[in-house]
């Protein structure tokens, strides 16, 4: 009991440090993965046996002791998402335009194929450009929500 006290003492030291800049709570696994809970969720950090549990309104994380490096403070949520060199606003072989119904991308070369998927991956569409560097695809078969259009180098997401 003395032990889980003390641990929870010193956990609880830098979160009124940090709190200032710092947003998120991470858990460093050994694996090199990193959990990662927003201080706004209010998490509440308990360790039971040899694990370690991580609780909050939004979700929960249980793993073994033996399978944490470190805990830590973030400014932010990380994304996995990384820089992208290139030109700004240069869209690689063409020009997409949203219309009401469709898009409509020209500026290809004839037999580019344009493909659009759905958020989880699933292909769902595919055309291909004509002779004159053109293509659309009607999007009205598509319910409302969050898809991803992809042609040659360039992948975009969108929202019907």
């Amino acid at each position: 009991m003395k032990k889980q006290l003390i641990a929870i003492l010193l956990f609880l030291l830098p979160l009124s440090i940090f709190s200032i800049d710092k947003k998120v709570l991470a858990l460093f696994m050994k694996d090199g993965t990193t959990v990662c809970f927003h201080l706004t969720e209010l998490p509440h950090v308990t360790f039971v046996d040899d694990s370690v549990k991580i609780s909050s309104d939004v979700e929960e994380f249980v793993a073994a002791r033996s399978l944490v490096d470190r805990f830590g403070f973030l400014a932010e949520m990380p994304t996995g998402i990384e820089d992208v060199e290139g030109n700004e606003g240069a869209v690689a072989g063409g020009k997409p335009e949203m219309t009401g119904n469709g898009v409509r991308i020209s500026g290809l070369a004839a037999g580019d194929e344009i493909r659009i998927y759905s958020i989880n991956g699933r292909l769902l569409m595919v055309a291909h450009a004509g002779e004159e560097g053109c293509a659309a695809l009607r999007l009205d078969t598509l319910s409302s929500g969050i898809y991803i259009l992809n042609y040659n180098q360039t992948t975009m997401k969108f929202i019907k």
